[in-house]
């Protein structure tokens, strides 16, 4: 049987935590590279895609803290069928780079609709309402937003969300989507529960394939609540 999770080791912050070792895991550890946090330069891409290639595959993966969000856009690289993004974070992540072409935590999206062939769209849900204008015109027909006044109104984005899924599905999951009650992260967060992140997986899982999932947010000050969270995302998926 081959590995089912693989966790990413940037920051030692899933060594305070236990939630995946009773599952059959791979450990890849990142800690002794530079240009990594938040920003991720052109010689450390090139390693982490190596030391991901010595590794198997895994359907679901734990990124460490939303400052390495951009993982996803390298595991989203493996796969080579069409397919749609849904994304659970507070943030679009579509921000333009601030330095040239730079990979960064806040441009990964952005960056994978450009340069992904098989990204056919992309569902970011529990974005806050203030980011709603900041998506540049070029990407509105492929980028569909359910900000964070939505998922508190009512239950009804689930239905609208399966409907406007085209593709197979790739998931990504920021902790910081989540209401502070439920994970802790470094970055502003929002109020989406861990019932509603499991009633619209339950959704997704029943009428469309899922071909991978990521999961990120981790903080070093708030091991013990993240924890518990991930756990709870695990038994989910």
């Amino acid at each position: 049987m081959g590995k089912q999770i693989t966790v990413f080791n940037f920051d030692h912050v899933y060594e305070q935590e236990r939630f995946y070792k009773e599952s059959s895991y791979q450990w890849i550890d990142l800690t002794d590279l530079t240009g990594v946090n938040g920003y991720l330069d052109e010689a450390s891409m090139k390693e982490i895609r190596e030391r991901m290639r010595q590794k198997e595959r895994t359907y679901l993966n734990f990124i460490d803290s939303g400052n390495y969000h951009y993982m996803t856009y390298l595991l989203m690289e493996q796969i080579e069928s069409d397919f749609t993004l849904v994304l659970f974070d507070h943030h679009t992540d579509m921000m333009p780079s601030r330095f040239g072409n730079l990979m960064s935590c806040g441009c990964w999206v952005k960056r994978a609709l450009d340069e992904n062939p098989y990204l056919k769209q992309v569902i970011i849900i529990g974005v806050s309402d203030s980011l709603l204008d900041t998506m540049e015109k070029q990407y509105k027909q492929r980028v569909s937003l359910f900000p964070q006044s939505e998922i508190e109104r009512d239950d009804f984005w689930r239905e609208k969300m399966i409907k406007q899924i085209e593709y197979p599905v790739y998931i990504s999951v920021d902790k910081d989507v989540f209401d502070e009650e439920e994970a802790k992260t470094n970055w502003d967060q929002g109020s989406l529960t861990l019932r509603q992140l499991k009633l619209a997986l339950n959704e997704i899982h029943n009428k469309k394939a899922i071909i991978g999932v990521d999961v990120c947010g981790e903080s070093s000050t708030a091991s013990k609540i993240n924890d518990r969270a991930n756990a709870d995302i695990l038994h989910m998926i």
